[in-house]
């Protein structure tokens, strides 16, 4: 075979071919998906909006004004891993909430004294939410900390076996804090600030940084860095903040809007009311944001209760948007815990686009690919997803 000479056109044609095989090689931003690491502007700016960057230190709590104190979260931790403060002895607020399982646990619905009617929500980033439990029944983070307590199918213990508990085993703690005794006080106050010490553990519980947030960085400063997300994971996140409108309901740093949205989920059995039913005990309980044990000032605080949309035929069968922030590391998923994986969530969805059941999903033009390109990057937002894939 004749060599043909360097100068000719067909040996630049040949050099050519093979430089631009090697970059394509080197730079996974070209070649099939030539314009998958170029961004528009808008993109741009939804990217940055989900980044743990934007997250601004947690609002405070008018309600409880030992929210932030550190001698109120150390008290409320140890009575989150307290097993006594259940009727068995063997529940605490930890068994469920597992923090070696993204503050949840694995079962489809919750498993204390008895069984739960819904799954167990994460709680981590709970500070910076507004309405608590799936349906939103509860108006603040330490009145939602006292429900499992009286709950008879998860502590099962009331709230005189609070106070006894309390004097018992953290008197002295409970005293500096609250700068009374537990036996100067009613029940109802001991129980209310027990709520307040749990809240302030709680908040302390605040996401981690994430192979996506380490990618969103490297787009705020104009890396060219494409190897932090692999290209299906890329396409995910393209998916996310456009076609697949997930933006719309999981939002901001947290990914969740952290309001009540039709998904579609099919219940066994009886419909799931949800916040149809969440007004009536938001109204009942004197553990509310505006209740006697509150810290609130009626006059200045507390706008979200105030102007609360109460269409309780609106809200019948809807459920609190839940974070997706370590998702892909806690099935099962929904507030009946009735999917097993992330890819029987994405592909309900698509099965139940346009249904009246969920009028605000609109996936049906999906394809297979988009679903397994949402579910990468869905991966992307675990803490232990660090490893950056070259």
């Amino acid at each position: 075979m004749k060599a043909e000479p360097l100068g000719s056109s067909k040996a630049i044609g040949l050099l050519l071919t093979a430089f631009s095989f090697c970059v394509v090689l080197s730079n996974p931003s070209k070649g099939a998906d030539a314009d998958l690491f170029d961004w528009s502007a808008r993109e741009l700016a939804l990217i940055q909006s989900l980044s743990l960057s934007q997250l601004l230190p947690p609002p405070s709590s008018p309600s409880n004004k030992y929210a932030d104190d550190p001698e109120a979260a150390a008290l409320g931790r140890a009575i989150f891993h307290d097993s006594r403060f259940s009727a068995n002895g063997e529940v605490s607020c930890a068994t469920c909430h597992r923090q070696d399982y993204g503050f949840t646990d694995d079962l489809p619905k919750g498993l204390g004294i008895g069984l739960a009617s819904r799954r167990t929500m994460p709680i981590v980033g709970m500070a910076y939410q507004k309405w608590f439990f799936w349906d939103g029944r509860a108006d603040s983070l330490w009145s939602q900390t006292l429900g499992p307590l009286e709950n008879p199918v998860e502590h099962g213990i009331d709230r005189h076996q609070v106070q006894q508990l309390v004097l018992a085993h953290y008197s002295q703690p409970y005293q500096q804090v609250f700068e009374d005794d537990a036996t100067n006080q009613p029940v109802d106050q001991v129980f209310a600030n027990t709520g307040k010490a749990l809240a302030a553990h709680v908040r302390t519980l605040l996401p981690e940084k994430t192979r996506f947030d380490l990618y969103a960085h490297a787009l705020q400063s104009d890396s060219k860095e494409t190897g932090i997300l692999t290209e299906a994971e890329t396409r995910g996140l393209r998916l996310f903040v456009g076609k697949a409108k997930c933006i719309n309901c999981h939002n901001g740093p947290m990914f969740t809007n952290g309001e009540f949205h039709h998904s579609g989920t099919p219940d066994a059995g009886e419909l799931d009311p949800g916040r149809g039913t969440a007004f009536l005990e938001l109204e009942a309980t004197e553990f509310g944001f505006f209740g006697k044990w509150s810290d609130a000032d009626p006059e200045a605080d507390g706008d979200h209760i105030r102007f609360l949309d109460r269409d309780t035929r609106k809200y019948v069968g809807t459920f609190k948007t839940p974070t997706l922030r370590g998702a892909s590391d806690r099935p099962p998923y929904m507030h009946n815990g009735t999917f097993t994986s992330l890819a029987q969530v994405l592909n309900n969805y698509r099965a139940v686009s346009g249904s009246t059941l969920a009028d605000e999903v609109s996936h049906g033009d999906l394809t297979d690919r988009d679903l397994n390109d949402l579910e990468a990057f869905l991966g992307t937002l675990s803490s232990n997803s660090n490893d950056v894939h070259n």
